[in-house]
């Protein structure tokens, strides 16, 4: 990942980078929840389907035991272990390969602006004016993983969605009030 000179990583949790650029705090996404939740779901099923085929070849060819399951249907579950894990190791190679994207080439999610006093969307717009922004938690429908959420007067936004595959929020509540407010 590059970092231009005058930016400071203030933390790169998971999926999401917190850059300071001046007086300006960047909020980055890499977009990265999805992937590993993939990637977790194909390793499993890899693991299971692999480990089922292994064993059922293993005491099919030595003929010993009960599994009363054909050398070819063994096979088959191994084979169909074997490409899901190969697809769950392509998952980690783009979820790398996002990681060391400069951070440039992603829009951020938000820009809280300390000069201009002012908490602006990923596209300029101002939401709000900074000393009306708290940084809170929220619970996602259907996650054990919080949400990580910017509350103003007028509305919430959503900053980062909490994926326990993806490292989470953590304390990023915390790290963005004491960056953003000097908390």
């Amino acid at each position: 990942m590059s970092v231009p000179d005058q930016d400071r990583i203030v933390v790169d949790r998971g999926g999401v980078v917190v850059v300071a650029r001046g007086p300006v705090i960047l909020v980055i996404d890499r977009g990265t929840g999805p992937l590993a939740t993939l990637g977790f779901v194909l390793g499993l099923l890899a693991l299971v389907s692999g480990g089922f085929g292994t064993v059922s070849l293993i005491v099919a060819v030595i003929g010993e035991g009960a599994v009363g399951v054909p050398v070819s249907v063994a096979a088959i579950f191994l084979i169909v272990g074997i490409v899901l894990a190969v697809g769950a190791l392509l998952v980690s190679h783009a979820i790398r390969a996002r990681r060391e994207r400069p951070l440039e080439s992603y829009r951020p999610t938000a820009v809280f602006d300390r000069a201009g006093r002012v908490y602006l969307d990923g596209s300029g717009t101002v939401l709000a004016p900074l000393d009306q922004v708290r940084f809170l938690r929220r619970a996602q429908i259907g996650s054990s993983s919080p949400k990580l959420v910017a509350v103003t007067p007028t509305g919430s936004w959503v900053l980062k969605r909490g994926n326990p595959f993806d490292g989470g929020i953590g304390n990023l509540d915390q790290v963005l009030t004491a960056a953003v407010h000097g908390r």
